[in-house]
Formats: structure tokens, C-alpha cells, sequence
């Protein structure tokens, strides 16, 4: 199987018109893929106001399925403490008909305290959950997407009562971003996808092989088929050129590699 090579450009203090110059680019240079983040600050611009802001990832992408007509689209991954299921199945759904067939949902679980990132839930007024409360709240999201896209409800700390409009078919598939064993198990039993963030390291291998083992466990209703589960690795540490197909171990589907402005 060819892996599959995307790039995540960082909506980071960068001009949005470059940033959507570069996923035509990317389309054009033979890609397979373009994701960005979601966040609503740059770790610079906590520290200093005037270093630029963050993007808003459905406008960009929305721009960009625009202007494209093959690469897949998808934000890497959309925070749940950001966005309520019901506004970020909304989004998708509206991204999906402008790109029907290339848009995937990424999700996560948000930042942990003491994370990089964990000040912008400060600057936000939020204080960041253990890692078990942003775990079982994914969970909840993960589960309200797929009721939402069906027309049924959401149940949970997300319920919805009577929400129409937001069917979304066929339900884009769902790839969680994870770089704890936790956090990827939950990926293996519940969505259609991982992005593993930890990069083309040591133990890359032993998180495919551990995702790769869980989904082959997984029950499926009777007469169902088994659908096919996506790994994939986020590299942030090296260009796009520099990823080898010999750096990345079996199971793998597919590399999402960090461009910054």
C-alpha cells in the first residue's frame, strides 16, 4: 500500500491567502491531504499580543476546498472544549458539501495543565481537566457526532434535544489525535481513524502495533463490515522532503507533516 502524504500548515501568525496559496500549491505538488490546527491563539501571541493570532480552521478550510478538487481536508485536531458536537458537526457538514467525499473530522481531547497549551484555556478562563475528565468528555463528543450525522440526538454532557438539519451521509469518518496509550486505545475502540502526535520516534512502531491489535478486537454489529482503520503520524521535526517511506514503520497509512509559514 503507497503511504499517503499530507501536509498540516500552521494557521500561526500566518496571512491567510498564503495559507490558502499553499494548499493549492500542495494539491498541486501532488499531496494527498491538508489540515490545520484549531486554536484560537499562537503559544507567541499568549506571550506577546502582537505576535499574530491563530486562523479560524473551517473558513480556511472551507476557502481552500474551494480552490481544490482532490486533496482531503480536515482539521487536526478540533478541540472539544472549543467546539460543542452540535457547532462542529455543523461545521463539517458545511465543509463536506463543499468538498463531498474529502473531508475528515479530527478531534482531540485539548490540553492537559501544565501543557503549552493549557494557557490558552487560561487566557479563554477555563481551567484544563485531567487527563481521564478530557478523555471521557472526547468519548462523549465522538458519540454525539456520529448521533448528530445519524439525525438521532446526543446524549450526555452534550445532549441535544430535537436538533434537525445536521445529517451528514455518508458520516465523514472521525480520526482522533492521541500520543498517550489511554487516549489511543479509546481511538482504536471508538473512531474510524489516529493521528499519533508523537512523530516518527522510538516508539512509533509499538503505538502502531498497539492501535493495530485493539482494532482488530473490535466488535462489529452482526452482518456489518469491517471498515477500514486509518493510522497516521504527525512529523513536526522534519520538511516534507525528509520523510522516507523507510522511516515509517508497518501499519502506518499515511504521514501528516508540520508546515509553517
Amino acid at each position: 500500500m503507497t503511504l499517503a502524504r499530507d501536509l498540516v500548515l500552521s494557521p500561526f501568525g500566518g496571512d491567510a491567502r498564503a495559507i490558502l496559496d499553499a494548499a493549492v500549491r500542495a494539491e498541486d505538488d501532488g499531496y494527498d491531504g491538508v489540515w490545520t490546527f484549531d486554536h484560537v491563539s499562537s503559544l507567541a501571541a499568549l506571550r506577546d499580543p502582537g505576535a499574530g493570532a491563530s486562523r479560524d480552521p473551517f473558513a480556511l478550510l472551507g476557502a481552500i476546498a474551494a480552490r481544490t478538487e482532490r486533496v482531503r481536508l480536515g482539521v487536526l485536531v478540533a478541540n472539544v472544549h472549543n467546539r460543542h458536537p452540535a457547532q462542529l458537526a455543523l461545521a463539517v457538514d458545511t465543509l463536506a458539501s463543499l468538498a463531498p467525499g474529502r473531508v475528515v473530522c479530527g478531534i482531540g481531547a485539548g490540553a492537559g495543565p501544565g501543557s503549552p497549551f493549557a494557557r490558552e484555556d487560561a487566557a479563554l478562563g477555563r481551567v484544563p481537566q485531567p487527563a481521564a475528565a478530557r478523555r471521557a468528555l472526547l468519548a462523549e463528543h465522538v458519540a454525539a457526532l456520529r448521533a448528530i450525522w445519524a439525525g438521532r440526538d446526543a446524549t450526555g454532557s452534550v445532549a441535544t434535544h430535537g436538533l434537525t438539519g445536521v445529517v451528514t451521509r455518508p458520516a465523514p469518518p472521525i480520526v482522533v489525535g492521541s500520543g498517550t496509550t489511554a487516549t489511543l486505545a479509546l481511538a482504536a475502540d471508538l473512531a474510524d481513524g489516529v493521528n499519533i502526535v508523537s512523530g516518527l520516534g522510538p516508539r512509533l512502531a509499538e503505538q502502531v502495533a498497539l492501535v493495530r491489535a485493539r482494532v482488530s478486537e473490535r466488535e462489529h454489529p452482526p452482518g456489518a463490515r469491517r471498515a477500514p482503520f486509518e493510522v497516521s503520524v504527525f512529523v513536526s521535526d522534519r520538511s516534507p522532503s525528509d520523510v522516507r517511506e523507510d522511516d515509517v514503520p508497518d501499519g502506518v497509512d499515511r504521514v501528516t507533516v508540520l508546515v509553517r509559514p
